[in-house]
């Protein structure tokens, strides 16, 4: 009876101890959820005093959480937040590069968003800041055809038509350029009027400009240095109905040419599936760097 006794007894505490560590073990497994605050960030504007317009077009947000990246969102996004009361929250703005969906790139040189903002669990707070430019930010080339004896595109000798400045409605806002050809003429080239000293070693190196055409048309780069010039075609930017805002990285060419001056330049070939007049449209150009 001892035995039995005893048998029992440690039965007891070994059952007692397994019912224990089940239980925290399905704390472990099955920890409480937080409930999480959300952040609603609609648009990113830009405070573009210094540097033109404010023309933009802003997808993604960086968002940070105490420094913590909580992840990239296509905008308008709703943001979720695993804090409340007062947190820190970092918003950087983001693009897409060279006009590829799948190539998201922080805009260095606007300023983040950064604040202490205070939230609550199962609520919503809306944000949606105005970011200027960096201090260390140059705009080099800036160009929205406003002013017509400031205008900056120039053709190239082989070009065969001139670049038009539009009004009213063929303009984006209140003139822009056309590039155009009619049926007869097969070949349009134009430059901007200067060169650029542009960083290399890797900085960033970003032209960005507002289009619209029929047809589509290739941005290139003229790099000059004392030993020569060189033409490198840079991207193919297709055809639109609507006016688009694309942003092109000439980072890799600064550095390749590290010791050569460098033109923008945009032209198109007139090819069989072309309509009678090709017309091709430009405003809002900005060529920024640090």
């Amino acid at each position: 009876m001892h035995g039995m006794k005893s048998r029992s007894t440690t039965l007891f505490i070994s059952l007692f101890f397994v019912l224990i560590l089940g239980s925290s073990s399905c704390d472990l497994i099955n920890p409480e959820e937080k409930i999480p605050a959300f952040i609603r960030i609609d648009s990113i504007s830009v405070n573009s005093a210094g540097h033109g317009n404010n023309v933009n077009d802003i997808v993604d947000a960086w968002v940070f959480d105490n420094e913590q990246l909580v992840g990239v969102y296509e905008l308008p996004a709703v943001v979720p937040i695993l804090h409340s009361g007062d947190v820190n929250i970092r918003i950087r703005p983001g693009v897409k590069l060279n006009g590829q969906a799948a190539s998201r790139w922080k805009y260095e040189f606007l300023q983040d968003f950064l604040g202490t903002v205070e939230l609550f669990e199962d609520s919503v707070i809306n944000l949606n800041p105005t970011l200027p430019y960096k201090d260390g930010a140059i705009t080099a080339w800036n160009e929205d055809f406003e002013v017509s004896s400031q205008q900056s595109l120039t053709i190239t000798t082989m070009s065969e038509a001139g670049v038009v400045i539009v009004t009213g409605a063929e303009a984006y806002d209140t003139k822009s350029a056309k590039l155009s050809l009619p049926l007869n003429l097969n070949f349009f080239e134009c430059k901007a009027n200067q060169s650029f000293d542009l960083p290399s070693g890797g900085a960033s190196v970003i032209l960005e400009f507002s289009y619209k055409g029929n047809f589509p048309f290739v941005v290139s780069v003229i790099s000059t240095s004392p030993g020569g010039s060189v033409q490198t075609p840079i991207l193919q930017v297709n055809a639109s109905d609507e006016w688009k805002h694309i942003y092109i990285s000439l980072t890799d060419i600064a550095t390749n040419y590290f010791t050569a001056e460098h033109t923008p330049v945009f032209g198109y070939i007139r090819n069989e599936d072309a309509p009678d007049e090709i017309s091709v449209y430009l405003d809002n150009i900005k060529l920024t760097h640090f």
